[in-house]
Formats: C-alpha cells, structure tokens, sequence
C-alpha cells in the first residue's frame, strides 16, 4: 500500500510534475502552473507518512524533488516545496547519493529558488558545515632535510 505510494510519488509524480508542459501522458491538457502539483499535495494530504518513508535507494521524497531537472522552474519549486513542507526534517538528511543536503543539491540542478528557500528553513546546515570542515583541516606535516 503505502510502498506503492511512495514508488507512485517519487519515481511518476515528482518527474513528471516537474517536466509537467513536456510530458507526453499530459499533452492536449490546458497548462496552469498552480494546479500542477495538485497530485502531490494530494497525496502528502491523504498518506502524510510517505513524505518519511525511504525507498531501496535510501532517498526521501524531497531527495527525489531536489535531484529531479529544472524543466519549468515554478513547478520544480512547488513540487520542492510541498515535500519539504510534507516532511521538514528531510531537509537536514544528505541524499545518500550524492551525499547533498536537499539546498545543496536543488542548487546542483539550478533550482536556485527552491536552494535558497530550503537554506532560510535551515541556515544551521551552512555555519555546522563551515565549523565540520575547520575542525576537520589537515596540518601539513613537517619534511625535514637530512644533512648530507
């Protein structure tokens, strides 16, 4: 039941709502870009649980929604946005592929928007990265010349 959801949402509904205008399953349909995530906000509505349920991959619905090409920008951010809003600590979960924050890898597919939207909700992620990778810096090891 809920699995099936889950596949429905990440691998139909969030690529196809993105790619909404060029997706072959919608062509002849009137276009309205505040309607095109109907689906997904239904979804999250009815089955809220879906938004935390990992598939095989180990991704969230909202890995799936950042990683997914910018084809239409306002859909991409919408589709971004109600899975992130489905489920906010997603946000803070790297995507166990790309090893990406969802900020990160939104800004990766020049989602610029969503990156941005996903950063305000979550500024922590940007200074706990900055003071990680200070704590994590290499000393350079010392070469000392032999006397010959």
């Amino acid at each position: 039941g809920k699995r099936l959801l889950r596949d429905i949402l990440n691998k139909c509904l969030v690529p196809n709502f993105i790619t909404y205008r060029n997706s072959d399953w919608v062509k002849g349909m009137t276009f309205h870009p505040h309607n095109s995530t109907l689906h997904i906000q239904k979804l999250f509505e009815v089955c809220p649980s879906i938004a935390r349920m990992f598939d095989e991959e180990k991704r969230l619905p909202l890995h799936h929604a950042a990683a997914s090409t910018v084809q239409s920008y306002n859909n991409s951010y919408e589709v971004v946005m109600r899975a992130f809003n489905a489920y906010k600590p997603a946000a803070m979960i790297r995507d166990p592929i790309t090893k990406l924050y969802p900020f990160q890898l939104a800004a990766s597919r020049r989602n610029y928007k969503a990156s941005f939207s996903l950063l305000l909700e979550n500024p922590s992620l940007v200074s706990s990265a900055v003071n990680r990778n200070k704590s994590r810096g290499r000393k350079r090891k010392r070469i000392q010349k032999s006397s010959a």
